[in-house]
């Protein structure tokens, strides 16, 4: 059954981007309902919207020593389907939803399904699975992010992916917010929420050039009885082994909070974010402290850039302004400091990076990564070195 929907979305997503030739959409001559192409099969009846859509990324890397390998000197290879997504979204007069499923992994994981109400004039409403609302690399997609894998700080260890919660969210020109409260790893005997928000303003934003800053923060309950911490791979998914990790302690209650800054010019663009997070541990032994953060900056060869969204407050994807498609070189700095108590990790990651937007819809990239980590409890260094590939088609 997976294998069937996989082919059937695959091959419902060729033939849309195939069809250039057709409109955009256009009306049934039986009836009111309009179909369109554009970036996935859409249709629209009266007050009824729907559309499906997707992506399918494929990664294949190559690495050597022990940050990726696990045993120092030794080098190895990996690939995997990375995401294979479809989703569902739709709208009638002022309600809104959206399904979305991954069917890797052999099981089919739900990652998103809520609810939107859009009829205040003060702000919406969302109700279900949906992204909490921190960090800059953390909300924008994978399809649009430059380098193929998210850093630690963008990976969202501390503050939550996507949770089953309610949030409020408004926007404005040039500002855009989200606040909500969310439902993470509560158990029978003990309710444990987050509340998360982030807060983004464009004081600048033109066709040619903007600037974006946001703050984002999250106070989250945690199960006193089990081990707290978290582990994180050094820039390449494909890879099992982990080498990032703060140690484990019982936590009480844990705060994140989040800067990030973006500015874009022309082809040019700069983006960097910083993380810190402080756990309050049962025992005054469990406290711990940690933080991350990382600069990145990229150059587009072609004549193209990204989009920016004022009310996500993030940027889109590439739609190449050539029929050869669009080229974009990127370089990212990573450090890493989530030591502290004599236990964790801390390191730095260096990812070097190329795209190529052959489509509005379809790429291929290459990213180099080299990583150094030292762990403090052991007192041990360790790094490595890979080369990182992907296909990516999305509609």
């Amino acid at each position: 059954m997976r294998t069937r929907l996989l082919k059937t979305a695959l091959v419902v997503g060729i033939a849309l981007n195939s069809y250039g030739v057709l409109a955009e959409s256009s009306v049934s001559s039986s009836s009111d309902i309009k179909v369109g192409n554009n970036a996935g099969l859409s249709l629209k009846s009266g007050d009824h919207y729907f559309k499906i859509g997707g992506r399918l990324m494929f990664d294949y890397a190559m690495w050597e020593d022990a940050v990726y390998s696990g045993v120092d000197g030794e080098s190895g290879s990996g690939s995997e389907i990375r995401r294979a997504r479809i989703y569902l979204k739709g709208k009638y007069k002022d309600w809104q939803y959206r399904f979305q499923t991954d069917f890797v992994g052999g099981d089919a994981k739900n990652k998103s399904t809520y609810i939107k109400y859009t009829g205040l004039d003060a702000f919406d409403i969302y109700v279900g699975k949906h992204s909490e609302p921190f960090g800059l690399e953390n909300i924008t997609s994978s399809k649009y992010l430059s380098p193929i894998e998210r850093t630690v700080t963008g990976n969202t260890l501390f503050a939550g992916d996507r949770e089953l919660g309610v949030s409020i969210a408004s926007s404005g020109s040039n500002y855009g917010y989200q606040v909500g409260v969310y439902d993470v790893d509560s158990i029978a005997t003990d309710t444990n929420l987050a509340v998360t928000g982030r807060f983004t303003y464009a004081p600048i934003n033109s066709d040619d050039q903007t600037l974006h800053l946001g703050i984002g923060a999250s106070s989250r309950q945690l199960d006193e009885t089990s081990l707290y911490g978290r582990k994180d791979r050094a820039g390449v998914h494909t890879t099992g082994v982990k080498a990032i990790n703060t140690g484990e302690s019982y936590g009480d209650s844990l705060f994140v909070y989040d800067l990030e800054a973006m500015y874009t010019k022309d082809q040019f663009n700069i983006v960097a974010e910083y993380l810190a997070a402080d756990l309050s541990g049962v025992t005054k032994a469990d406290d711990r402290e940690w933080s991350s953060y990382y600069v990145q900056t990229g150059f587009f060869l072609t004549n193209d850039q990204r989009s920016y969204d004022v009310a996500g407050g993030y940027t889109n994807g590439v739609k190449p302004s050539s029929n050869s498609g669009a080229w974009e070189v990127f370089a990212r700095f990573e450090d890493i400091s989530y030591s502290d108590q004599n236990v964790g990790t801390d390191g730095e990651i260096i990812t070097l990076g190329v795209n190529w937007f052959a489509t509005k819809y379809t790429r291929i990239s290459m990213n180099y990564v080299t990583a150094d980590i030292d762990d403090v409890a052991t007192g041990t260094n360790v790094d490595g070195q890979a080369i990182n590939f992907r296909a990516q088609f999305h509609w």
